[in-house]
Parts: structure tokens; C-alpha cells; sequence
């Protein structure tokens, strides 16, 4: 059976660190939703939809796409939102969960999450990305997330904290061998059928005390699939974020591109 493949970004309001973001005109004339959509357009995705419940986003849309879902606005998460999507087109049985304010997605990566579920084994029900990090201050932030995963490259956790610990470095000196450490990206492909039924699975202890979603998945058994890839993402989170976003526009270097 052939795979169809459908890219929801979930776009909801409520930024407290930079307020209505979803409405920053950059310098290029897109707004950081807009150049996201953009970026997975050019992946092998069949169709790409943003999910929103706020009516300002929906009206910014569709100045550039008819592909626009109004949704609940009573979700608790952003898979919540994807899987009220993917209900209304069964005919799509891979699904993509992708991060609406990540507007240098490289669609080469979100390419290899779509092969790594469409290979995957039958006990596999997502696939994620990974990538090295750039420093060992990267590291130690809480908000940068870290996953060890087993040598056939399943994850076997996701953390805030600093995972593998090592116990012979010093971690006030921050004396880490960086190359033991994997980096977390925001990219998920899920098979449909689980999509729906995990979004009807209560939270779990890890998944609320890392408040990472994904830890759900492995408390409930099932298996994760992790692919990794050179490229590093950027998330528009704060002033500092949109800065740095500005400042690739305008031709300066980025690590992660």
C-alpha cells in the first residue's frame, strides 16, 4: 500500500516570552508560521495543513495557502491539535507533527523522518531527529533536549537533563566529552493509527516531570525510532531567537545550515 504523507503544524497562540509572534513581519515579508509551512512544501510530503484555533493566524494564511484547519481551542498539547486533523483525512497514513515557529526546518531532514517511519518495523509506531551539539554550554540548558537511544537507534530516553551522566567529569567544570551527547529536534513522524489512539492515552509520570511529550509513548512500550542528521534547528522563542533569525536572513552564516 502506498504511504501518503500529511504535514500538520500546529499554530496557537500565547507566546508569554515573545508576545504574538505569529503576527512578526520578518525582513524577507513572511512571518516565521509562513516561512516553516514554506520549508515543508518542499519536502516529499503530499500535503501540508496548519492547524490553528486563533483567527488571526487563519486570516495571515491564507494570504499565502488555502491549507488552513480552525481547531478546538481547548487542546492541551500540539499533538492534540494534529490528531483532530488527521481524523478528517484518513486517507493520509503517516502523519507529521512539525513545530510552526521553526522556520528553518530543513526539509531534507523532515525527507528522512518520513523514510525512517515508512521502513520501520511493526513495533515502531514514530520517528524523531537527532543531531550533535555545537557546544557544551548547549548541553546543560534544560531547554535543549537530550536522547540516548540503543544500537539499533531506538530511543530509550529523553531528557532535560544532562543524559549519559558521566561520572568521572567534573559537571560544574563542564569537563563532558561532547561527542556522548545527542541533541533532540522537534520533528515527528507518527503512523496515523497510533497518532490517534496516543492522543487518548492519559500523561504519564516522566511525561509530565520532563514535561516532554514523547516520554508517553515509551512509559506506554512502544518504540521510538530516531534518525540522525547534520543539520541543527532554531526555534523563535525570545528576542534574542528572532535576532538571530533576522541576521541569517540578511546572509550572515548559521551552524546549523
Amino acid at each position: 500500500m502506498k504511504q501518503k504523507i500529511l504535514i500538520v503544524l500546529p499554530c496557537r497562540l500565547g507566546s508569554t516570552r515573545l508576545p504574538e509572534k505569529h503576527l512578526i513581519e520578518l525582513s524577507n515579508g513572511k512571518t516565521i508560521f509562513q516561512m516553516t509551512y514554506e520549508a515543508c512544501v518542499k519536502s516529499k510530503a503530499d500535503k501540508v495543513i496548519i492547524a490553528t484555533d486563533a483567527e488571526s493566524i487563519y486570516k495571515r494564511s491564507g494570504e499565502f495557502t488555502q491549507d488552513i484547519e480552525m481547531t478546538s481551542n481547548t487542546h492541551k498539547t500540539g499533538s492534540d491539535r494534529v490528531a483532530e486533523v488527521s481524523k478528517r483525512y484518513p486517507e493520509y497514513n503517516i502523519v507529521l507533527n512539525i513545530q510552526w515557529d521553526e522556520p528553518l526546518v530543513d526539509p531534507k531532514t523532515i525527507n528522512q523522518i518520513i523514510e525512517g517511519i515508512t521502513k520501520s518495523d511493526t513495533d515502531t509506531v514514530m520517528c524523531t531527529a537527532k543531531t550533535r551539539f555545537n557546544s557544551l554550554e548547549e548541553v546543560r540548558k534544560a531547554h535543549n533536549v537530550k536522547v540516548v537511544s540503543d544500537s539499533s537507534g531506538k530511543a530509550l530516553y529523553f531528557s532535560r537533563s544532562i543524559i549519559p551522566l558521566d561520572r568521572t567529569a567534573d559537571l560544574e567544570a563542564l569537563s563532558l566529552n561532547i561527542d556522548n551527547y545527542r541533541k533532540h529536534l522537534g520533528l515527528y513522524a507518527y503512523k496515523r493509527d497510533f497518532l490517534l489512539k496516543y492522543v487518548q492515552i492519559p500523561q504519564t509520570t516522566l511525561e509530565k516531570l520532563e514535561s516532554l511529550e514523547q516520554l508517553r509513548i515509551l512509559e506506554n512500550g512502544y518504540k521510538i525510532q530516531l534518525i540522525e542528521t547534520d543539520f541543527d534547528s532554531i526555534g523563535i522563542d525570545t528576542k534574542e531567537d528572532l535576532e538571530e533569525l533576522e541576521n541569517i536572513l540578511k546572509g550572515k552564516i548559521w551552524k546549523g545550515l
